[in-house]
C-alpha cells in the first residue's frame, strides 16, 4: 500500500467533522465535487438510516475517495465531477425536491447530512 493511500485511508476513517472540514477545504480550492453514477448514468444514492430522508446523495472531496467508495460497493460505479455552481444550483434543488439530502464525504461509520442551505452557508464562510 502506498503511502498516499496510508494518508486517505486516515482521512476516511476520521471522525465526520473531520471529514466534513477536509471536505470544505478541498471544494473550496478545486469549487467541484465529485460523485459516483452507474452506467446507465444514475446516481448512487444511499439509504438514511435514521429516516429523515427517503434517500441521500454521497458526496466526496476528490476523485480518489469516490472511487475508494466505488471499489468498496460496486466495481461498476464511476467517479465524476460536478462544479460546485452546478451542484448547488441545479442538482441539490432536484435533490431536495425529491427529499433528499446530502451525505458529505461519508464512511461506514458516520456522516454529516446536510441540505443545500447548510452547504451554501459552510461555502460562503470559507
Amino acid at each position: 500500500m502506498t503511502y498516499m493511500k496510508l494518508i486517505k485511508r486516515f482521512i476516511l476513517n476520521r471522525p465526520a467533522e473531520k471529514r466534513l472540514a477536509y471536505f470544505y477545504g478541498m471544494v473550496a480550492t478545486d469549487e467541484q465535487v465529485w460523485l459516483l453514477r452507474d452506467e446507465n448514468g444514475d446516481l448512487l444514492l444511499l439509504e438514511d438510516e435514521d429516516g429523515d430522508y427517503p434517500f441521500l446523495l454521497p458526496v466526496w472531496p476528490s476523485r480518489s475517495f469516490a472511487e475508494m467508495e466505488a471499489a468498496n460497493i460496486d466495481e461498476s460505479y464511476e467517479a465524476f465531477n460536478i462544479p460546485m455552481s452546478n451542484f448547488l444550483d441545479d442538482l441539490l434543488v432536484d435533490i431536495e425536491n425529491d427529499g433528499g439530502a446530502t451525505a458529505i464525504f461519508p464512511n461506514e461509520n458516520d456522516t454529516t447530512i446536510q441540505k443545500r442551505d447548510e452547504i451554501k452557508e459552510m461555502i460562503r464562510n470559507l
